[in-house]
């Protein structure tokens, strides 16, 4: 059994032709600015009705082969070995082909789930964008509880399924509701460095560069980029399991 580890990027939809007028004013409602404006439709890739995902990343910890699935013009396939790592680039010409390719390959092969903030971002955003586009998610990625989070499982038993292990959630107690103290929450960045890991960001690009990213046609980046933040991811959960899981 394997533990998969993932993590997705998004982009806001094009605001112009994605939204009827209403929808706009919606959006823009109470802006007093155009800056303001631009701001609101910078938000549009934080929720799945405003926003596309343009790349999800899949790493296997015990055996380090990942895959990335990213959205380009044209689709292509290729597989890069680097380090003992082996990652495969897939790139898709639409975002439904994407997310459908992604449910098929999430069956009952693994015997848990990694993510940082994916119970509060990344799974809701999947299950939901996939939704919108008339796909229904093969797992339910939000099943369990605050307190014991699953994928997959039954409604009539909250504890079925498997381990969704939340580095985020785990690395503050389940805390983090404090902007101070020893349970506050960090960015992945911030704990990578930390724990003595080198960082997924680059100095060319982060998580709020991947729209410009895009934008440009500078796809393979991104997708390169969400690879390196879920090795990172893998490497984290590993200085978790090793020195706080009891």
């Amino acid at each position: 059994m394997n533990t998969l580890i993932f993590d997705i990027e998004t982009v806001p939809l094009e605001f112009e032709t994605a939204f009827d007028d209403v929808q706009k004013e919606y959006l823009l409602r109470g802006a007093a600015s155009d800056e303001e404006k631009e701001l609101r439709k910078s938000w549009g890739g934080l929720n799945p009705l405003t926003g596309q995902v343009v790349c999800i990343g899949t790493f296997i910890h015990e055996t380090r082969k990942g895959s990335a699935l990213y959205l380009a013009k044209s689709e292509s396939e290729d597989v890069v070995e680097e380090n003992g790592i082996t990652v495969r680039y897939k790139a898709f010409s639409d975002e439904r082909d994407l997310l459908q390719h992604f449910w098929n390959g999430i069956v009952d092969k693994f015997q848990a789930v990694v993510t940082f903030n994916g119970r509060n971002f990344d799974c809701p955003f999947l299950m939901l964008r996939s939704a919108v586009l008339g796909i229904r998610p093969s797992v339910n990625m939000m099943h369990g509880t605050r307190w014991e989070f699953r994928i997959g499982g039954n409604s009539k038993d909250r504890y079925s399924g498997i381990d969704h292990i939340d580095l985020q959630d785990k690395l503050c107690f389940s805390g983090g509701f404090e902007k101070a103290g020893a349970t506050r929450k960090f960015n992945l960045d911030f704990y990578t460095k930390s724990f003595g890991i080198a960082s997924p960001k680059s100095e060319t690009i982060a998580g709020d560069k991947v729209p410009y990213f895009f934008a440009q046609g500078r796809v393979r980046e991104i997708a390169e980029y969400c690879m390196r933040d879920v090795r990172a991811t893998s490497e984290l959960y590993e200085k978790w399991v090793t020195l706080l899981k009891f």
